[in-house]
């Protein structure tokens, strides 16, 4: 009920124009991950069709998260200077995560499919920091709510791209499938530009000029921001980790077919359209240490459960824990960074904590497909284990501002 009363004042306090943007950027938030969803889809039948091994496979991941870190700071200051330009940089976002998939079905070869993340990488990155930070120029008293809400947008894309793309590449040929995707690219770009281009006028222009170095070098000094980037990265490596080789462990290891792959994929999204809303609530009104820690601990101990959870129910439980967990974690960590920053560095505090959590992502997918070869594929799954119950011990001692 708390929950319901606080959906419902933000709308009465939101107005129809901020609401309706909080809309359309949720929207354009379904198909960002719409398109970042198809390539861990994919990677199976890269895999029994083109060859590819684990450790290329945890490359093309590595190199995402290589080409995200080099954009992460770029991207926040570019959204935080050009403030009326913002749905410009969101059309441009899904445009190129279009053209990826163009790439992929295209061109042949691994370094043509290395450009073709890159691209990917280069999408996510212009999106994320100028739509998170105009939802949180709008939505100040209710920041956390907010982001949840555009979660569910993500969410909503990574519950519907598995068991779609799996029906497509079950039944028509995958070049093909991946060209398709940027005519999609298009169609949503369009979307956004004719219906909500306006809509971002409304976002707060800084009064002074903005210095974007220097806010990013004090934000980099911050305790709470060094902490934040710590937990982020142990919370993306087990995400990049988990969707990169949970596809391969149901489809080789279980016997799966790409469908009843995708559908433990959609499950464990569709857990987090539950987890972002109630959660942004809870974290809003507790603070954020108090949802945090103690999903970051939950969620470590759930990995290790993997081992044990048999193919059906046993399994799909555990999934969808992970779902769960992870976007209370991802959502959580993002209002808590935003809070650290002032109104005119939100899209900068957003790419430098996104930066210094892809660096250390970035050899995560690659170790972890050595990992594998080494010692079998549930040691993809103890290493963000640990680094989760890592992470939680850094968060326990901290204090946060909104705390």
């Amino acid at each position: 009920m708390n929950t319901l009363a606080s959906l419902r004042a933000m709308a009465v306090q939101g107005g129809r124009r901020r609401l309706r943007l909080l809309g359309f950027i949720t929207l354009a938030h379904v198909a960002i991950h719409w398109f970042m969803q198809i390539l861990p889809v994919l990677g199976p039948t890269l895999k029994s069709n083109v060859g590819l091994n684990d450790v290329q496979l945890g490359g093309l991941a590595s190199m995402r998260m290589f080409a995200q870190a080099a954009l992460d700071v770029p991207s926040g200051m570019l959204a935080d200077t050009w403030v009326r330009q913002r749905a410009l940089i969101v059309t441009s976002s899904l445009v190129c995560m279009g053209l990826c998939y163009w790439v992929f079905g295209a061109l042949s070869g691994y370094g043509w499919w290395l450009l073709a993340v890159a691209l990917l990488a280069a999408g996510t990155t212009l999106f994320h920091p100028a739509s998170v930070a105009s939802l949180s120029n709008q939505f100040p008293e209710s920041r956390a709510t907010a982001i949840g809400i555009y979660g569910m947008g993500a969410t909503l894309g990574n519950t519907l791209t598995p068991p779609a793309m799996g029906l497509l590449l079950e039944n028509f040929a995958w070049q093909r499938v991946m060209e398709s995707q940027f005519l999609v690219g298009l169609a949503a770009a369009g979307v956004v530009w004719l219906y909500a281009a306006r809509m971002f006028e409304g976002d707060e222009v800084p009064t002074k000029k903005p210095r974007p170095f220097q806010e990013i070098k004090e934000l980099a000094r911050n305790p709470v921001v060094l902490v934040l980037m710590l937990v982020r990265s142990f919370n993306q490596i087990a995400r990049q980790v988990t969707m990169t080789f949970l596809p391969i462990y149901l489809v080789e290891y279980l016997g799966y077919a790409d469908f009843g792959m995708g559908v433990y994929l959609m499950i464990m999204s569709v857990s987090g359209l539950v987890a972002q809303s109630v959660m942004g609530v809870l974290s809003d009104r507790l603070g954020r240490k108090a949802v945090l820690a103690p999903s970051l601990l939950l969620l470590g101990l759930v990995y290790f459960l993997l081992q044990w959870a048999a193919a059906g129910v046993a399994l799909a439980i555990v999934v969808v824990a992970i779902g769960f967990l992870f976007y209370t974690v991802a959502n959580v960590t993002t209002a808590a960074a935003l809070d650290v920053a002032g109104k005119g560095s939100q899209a900068s505090s957003f790419g430098l904590v996104s930066l210094g959590t892809h660096i250390l992502v970035v050899p995560a997918p690659t170790l972890a497909g050595y990992l594998i070869g080494r010692f079998g594929i549930m040691a993809a799954f103890f290493f963000p284990g640990v680094c989760l119950l890592v992470g939680a011990c850094f968060v326990f001692p901290l204090r946060f501002p909104r705390d």
